[in-house]
């Protein structure tokens, strides 16, 4: 076994490194996730453990549960033409707490997402508009409150900046086209890759196959520059080795197998144990 240590911000939900894969780019010696789970800690003592279970190589069900091992939140995920289209939350006796809605337009772009709060109390509406001049822009409607934003395109057609009233950020690219630093309003946050332990042919890094062809949609999809590392955009993706904002360092310690497939993953959080991952496959 080899361990390997990189750095990404988690995401609670295991939208990251979620090792979803395509059945059309499968090799032979391809491996597809079935279950991948996770260990959450606060404080270094148990807080919740988490679960994502596959179907088809793309997220079927994400489950929460507590320290003694009892449900309390469940999401299933819903795809229409390999993109997805709905994801829905119930609680531990299957009341619907959360109703989330993704929609694209001919070109595979997402148009619009409806997200209907946790509790169903309050819905938020996003349109998305392609502009002519290469910049796509973002209103949302919230209890008639009406926010916008704009992402401006590269040369290479990739979200690489976002304009609000009160916000701005920068992201830059390597000529593989990976996030290696964000900047704007609240500081620069900087990425760095592993050139050697590269992850096997056609394993997605990142959390794609999952909102069609066009590579702007995850950031599209989080409405945010923020989602731009996960962003299905690179053409020779790599294990990211440290994420640094400030002070602040996150890395991952990862043990793969020998042919580069991840086994487990640790989280840490200035050296603190946040979560533990394990990746099992079909």
């Amino acid at each position: 076994m080899k361990k390997l240590n990189i750095t990404l911000v988690l995401l609670i939900g295991l939208v990251v490194y979620s090792c979803t894969t395509d059945d059309s780019n499968q090799t032979i010696n391809s491996r597809s996730i079935s279950k991948l789970k996770a260990t959450v800690y606060f404080m270094d003592e148990i807080d919740r453990y988490l679960t994502r279970v596959y179907e088809n190589n793309k997220p079927k069900t994400d489950s929460i549960y507590d320290i003694n091992n009892e449900i309390t939140y469940y999401s299933n995920w819903v795809f229409n033409d390999g993109k997805l289209s709905s994801k829905k939350t119930y609680d531990a006796v299957g009341n619907l707490t959360n109703d989330f809605s993704v929609f694209y337009d001919d070109l595979n772009r997402i148009s619009q997402i409806i997200d209907s709060g946790f509790g169903l109390t309050r819905t938020t509406t996003t349109n998305f508009t392609y502009n002519s001049d290469n910049t796509i822009t973002s209103v949302s409607e919230l209890d008639g409150l009406i926010t916008d934003k704009t992402f401006f395109l590269n040369s290479s057609g990739l979200i690489f900046k976002e304009v609000s009233e009160d916000l701005i950020e920068e992201i830059v690219y390597d000529s593989d086209f990976n996030v290696i630093s964000k900047s704007g309003s609240f500081g620069t946050t900087n990425y760095f890759y592993d050139d050697i332990n590269l992850p096997p042919e056609n394993f997605p890094v990142n959390e794609n196959n999952m909102f069609g062809t066009y590579k702007n949609n995850y950031i599209i999809y989080k409405n945010s520059v923020q989602g731009a590392p996960n962003n299905e955009a690179s053409i020779l993706p790599k294990f990211l080795l440290e994420y640094q904002s400030g002070s602040s360092t996150t890395r991952f310690e990862w043990e793969l197998n020998d042919d580069n497939y991840p086994i487990s993953r640790k989280l840490y959080i200035q050296n603190q144990l946040n979560v533990d991952y394990e990746y099992v496959y079909n």
